[in-house]
């Protein structure tokens, strides 16, 4: 919920156009400039005058001594949670963006590398989407196929389309007949199950009373276990990464650096998704800006995300990371409707409503 923020009128419309206008122009905001933007007559020694108390506030300060002001990470959060004009996706883009997902994506994979792209070229930013929770996955199908040597090529495909797979081998010799026995078996007690159920069923035929099935469960928990195992990384589908060149605040080496080394961790740039939106958190967007990030290396840089859905629940997170002078309105319209999109293709792929 928005709260109000201890400014007057004058002092708000001078912060806003102080922040519209080094978003765009990303050059430090003298008085003159404001005063030719002013809906209402000020001289520039007024607005001097109301710069200054912003100043003291801490929503602005000088970066040189003779220079105009830039908005402080404080001055971004009053802006972004009672300044910022909210503006929706035009309608041409929507639809725009509709055709792409239902004439552009053939498999999961592409799902996640189209909505990354979207966002990086239709934002000007660097674009991140994470892949979903394993716990919000079920099994779709399991799939032996026998190869030489006593292995065989395990295939596991979720509801949501997405394809574990692995190589291992047979703990026992076993022919092809065999073998499709034990996906037989595997695909009647296993589908529709999520990971961690699997897991539990497969361990509880240790008393089964049939031995065939305590055999076969034994045998498909051999193979399946680590394709079944717990794992707390996902991956993030990272697109746009050269677009943080084109922004002036990031010429400077010294502050690109730590971005970078943001960009090429998975780790951290999960770390950072899941910061701004936690688990079940009924939110549509997040947006962390400069200091309030977790992240020591993100504190030059702002992130804009939104979580996407399936079947009505919070399953990963896309975003778009950029510069605290970022265009927020539009970022946070974009982010939002694009993980509307993607979370409706996925229900859809899962066979939800």
């Amino acid at each position: 919920m928005k709260q109000d923020i201890p400014l007057t009128e004058r002092q708000k419309v001078i912060l806003q156009a102080i922040i519209n206008t080094y978003i765009t122009t990303a050059e430090a905001v003298g008085s003159r400039t404001i005063a030719k933007k002013m809906a209402f007559r000020l001289s520039p020694a007024s607005i001097r005058n109301v710069m200054s108390d912003l100043e003291e506030m801490g929503y602005i300060c000088q970066p040189h001594t003779s220079a105009g002001r830039i908005p402080t990470d404080t001055g971004y959060r009053v802006y972004v949670d009672n300044l910022m004009e909210i503006r929706r996706v035009e309608l041409e883009e929507q639809h725009h963006i509709e055709e792409l997902y239902r004439s552009r994506v053939k498999q999961l994979e592409d799902l996640f590398e189209l909505s990354s792209r979207l966002l990086s070229i239709l934002t000007h930013y660097t674009a991140v989407v994470q892949t979903p929770r394993m716990e919000t996955e079920t099994i779709k199908h399991v799939e032996l196929v026998p190869l030489s040597s006593g292995k065989t090529l395990v295939l596991l495909v979720t509801n949501i389309g997405g394809i574990r797979k692995q190589v291992a081998i047979l703990p026992e010799a076993m022919t092809t007949s065999e073998i499709d026995q034990l996906a037989t078996f595997l695909n009647k007690k296993l589908q529709a199950l999520s990971f961690a159920s699997a897991r539990a069923l497969m361990g509880s035929f240790d008393d089964s009373a049939d031995p065939q099935d305590k055999r076969l469960a034994a045998l498909g928990l051999s193979l399946l276990s680590e394709l079944l195992a717990e794992n707390g990384e996902r991956y993030v589908y990272l697109e746009g990464r050269e677009n943080i060149f084109d922004q002036p605040e990031f010429r400077n080496l010294d502050r690109l650096r730590p971005l970078l080394r943001v960009f090429d961790e998975k780790r951290l740039l999960n770390e950072l998704l899941e910061y701004c939106i936690p688990e079940d958190m009924p939110i549509n967007v997040c947006i962390r800006i400069g200091s309030e990030n977790p992240l020591d290396d993100a504190r030059e840089c702002s992130i804009v995300v939104s979580p996407y859905r399936i079947g009505g629940r919070a399953t990963g997170a896309i975003g778009v990371i950029g510069p605290t002078r970022m265009q927020y309105s539009r970022a946070s319209s974009l982010v939002a409707f694009v993980a509307g999109q993607l979370g409706h293709v996925l229900t859809e792929l899962s066979g939800g409503d």
